[in-house]
């Protein structure tokens, strides 16, 4: 049976980095439970909230580096609903005058409509002592209720799991260039997976890249196999667990929430010159720093693109690039370092792979004291187990064979091959390429191509 196409729309929920909350003076950090709260913030009545200015500059500079419209007038909303997280019965948010709206980024060639931006404050934490399945009740945490939080708000651009991965690793290096958001703050990610024509199913708060992936993934397959089968695909909110979708429960409509101005805080409005302001103070994005690492480096723009598509990376690719050949940095780093990351499912940030053992492993490759196979082994030990690169090179037996042992193992190689040697002598000049692959096999690649050529051309003249 033939499905239709598969459409993917996002809503994440960034964490601002402000000490205080977003509509009152109580901390951002703390570890004990219910420590960091006040009236405002728990929803005692008579209490009145006040925005926190950092957070609004916050939410502007993110607008405008997604290339959204920023409102000059925008407003609170009260989205009403009744859970334990949330103390006031409702939840600040902007529902009807967000703060931007109409902007988008290409991931790839591929334009991704941002939708709207909105501010809002969090909810607090629900913990469960054993499992949401098997607990007896459930611990409810107020610290987190207040946190101030931006929403991005995508259309249904996606048709896979690869391109929103692409997507939110590029919002997770804009708003980490931007520094306002920092990798131990909350990112929580609320999927919307749909085939054709069926209804839209929500999959709630998910909390990495990796299981933003997973979810969709099992979602796709989950949605394709009732659709095969003949079953209806239902409306719900549903969970990721770690390894499949869950139903929650039936998907609320806007109307339920009941939304209505917040009478209690001020229209929010942003003039030109408040604009003009915050334009001035914004770092330099993703884009920005792709630019001018091209130029001061002299890098292509593939290998620009894939250094900034982690803060991290980028970072340690510009350390790097003081201490030794810039270019070489950026090949290796742009394309095997990639490579290694995501055969073993990892950020950069996740690794301890630094300067001290990058540079010395880049040292040997310029001095030609290992070949770029023996390289790309040693680089996959150095990613999962970071040490002096020498030290590991030797202990694997992959730095490059002396003069001596080189000429040794290409005539060994070359008698063994008596028929193709022959091939070679009478000026089938193509065949050498088997006979440099051979020596490099036997030298388990160890032998550098290019020297392994110059033995053979030299024996052999």
């Amino acid at each position: 049976m033939h499905l239709s196409k598969v459409k993917i729309g996002l809503e994440i929920h960034a964490q601002l980095n402000t000490n205080s909350k977003l509509f009152c003076g109580c901390k951002t950090k703390s570890a004990t439970p219910n420590t960091a709260t006040c009236e405002v913030c728990l929803g005692m009545p008579g209490s009145k909230p006040v925005l926190n200015k950092k957070a609004l500059d916050f939410a502007v500079m993110l607008s405008l580096a997604l290339n959204c419209k920023v409102a000059k007038a925008s407003r609170f909303d009260r989205k009403t609903y009744f859970y334990p997280d949330l103390p006031k019965n409702y939840q600040i948010t902007q529902y009807h005058s967000p703060i931007a709206e109409d902007g988008h980024v290409f991931v790839q060639s591929k334009k991704i409509k941002i939708r709207r931006i909105q501010l809002e404050e969090d909810p607090g934490s629900i913990t469960y002592p054993q499992h949401i399945d098997i607990s007896n009740y459930a611990l409810v945490d107020y610290n987190r209720s207040g946190y101030p939080l931006c929403e991005i708000v995508t259309d249904p651009d996606f048709s896979s799991s690869k391109e929103v991965k692409q997507f939110l690793k590029l919002i997770v290096s804009i708003v980490k260039h931007l520094k306002v958001y920092t990798s131990d703050r909350s990112f929580r990610v609320d999927t919307n997976v749909s085939i054709g024509r069926n209804p839209r199913v929500e999959i709630k708060n998910v909390g990495s890249i990796k299981d933003v992936v997973s979810a969709i993934e099992y979602e796709v397959f989950r949605q394709k196999q009732e659709i095969e089968n003949g079953q209806r695909i239902k409306q719900e909110t549903r969970r990721f667990n770690g390894s499949a979708t869950v139903s929650m429960r039936g998907k609320e409509t806007e109307e339920e929430y009941g939304y209505i101005i917040d009478p209690d805080l001020p229209v929010i409005v942003i003039s030109d010159a408040q604009l003009k302001k915050i334009v001035k103070a914004m770092p330099e994005l993703p884009s920005q720093r792709m630019q001018r690492m091209m130029q001061q480096y002299k890098i292509n723009k593939h290998q620009a693109i894939a250094i900034v598509s982690e803060k991290e990376l980028a970072d340690f690719y510009e350390k790097v690039a003081k201490d030794t050949d810039a270019q070489l940095a950026a090949s290796w780093i742009s394309t095997q370092l990639l490579k290694v990351l995501n055969y073993n499912n990892l950020f950069f940030s996740e690794t301890d792979l630094d300067v001290q053992h990058f540079v010395p492993f880049l040292n040997l490759i310029r001095k030609s004291k290992i070949s770029d196979r023996a390289a790309d082994l040693l680089l996959r030990e150095l990613v999962l187990k970071p040490q002096h690169p020498g030290t590991l090179a030797d202990k694997l037996k992959l730095l490059t064979l002396t003069d001596a042992k080189l000429l040794e193992l290409t005539v060994s190689v070359l008698k063994k091959h008596k028929k193709q040697t022959e091939q070679y002598k009478r000026g089938d000049s193509k065949i050498i390429a088997f006979l440099i692959g051979q020596v490099i096999k036997e030298s388990k690649g160890r032998a550098d191509a290019k020297k392994v050529k110059q033995e053979i051309v030299k024996y052999l003249a």
